[in-house]
């Protein structure tokens, strides 16, 4: 049902530092989205000893060591979700997250129709030789 979900406090907090234009993309997803869906701690703007500090997590979450290699995260134009099933967070909802990217980049069109995001592309994580479905992006063309 359309409008059902809305960010936690928690989201909101960990979507802060992201570009203003990303945050509304994700919230008019939400808003728009069959599932509900979250934004982890680490899922917004990071440091680059965030960064860093997750490229040397094990399991391993990313590629981006933070300071040679830098994340979209770091200049606040990346986020990560998590999807909510009846247990709670759920990494492995596939079909969710393929269903939420669906409605993100629809509504990436549309903000684009809007005037916003002018010169720049949409990326999804899910559509990488590696996929990494919580992850969206943009980026200049």
């Amino acid at each position: 049902m359309e409008g059902e979900y809305k960010f936690s406090n928690n989201s909101k907090k960990n979507i802060e530092d992201v570009r203003a234009d990303l945050i509304q993309l994700v919230e008019r997803v939400l808003y728009k989205s069959p599932h509900d869906f979250g934004i982890p701690k680490t899922g917004g703007y990071r440091t680059a000893e965030d960064q860093h500090r997750l490229f040397h997590q094990v399991p391993k979450v990313t590629n981006c060591d933070g300071y040679k290699k830098l994340s979209y995260h770091q200049s606040g134009n990346a986020v990560d979700i998590f999807v909510y099933d009846e247990h709670g967070a759920c990494w492995s909802c596939l079909e969710k997250y393929d269903e939420i990217a669906d409605l993100m980049k629809a509504e990436f069109i549309l903000m684009q129709e809007e005037c916003f995001f002018q010169n720049e592309e949409f990326r999804w994580g899910g559509d990488w030789r590696n996929p990494d479905r919580p992850h969206f992006e943009i980026r200049d063309k």
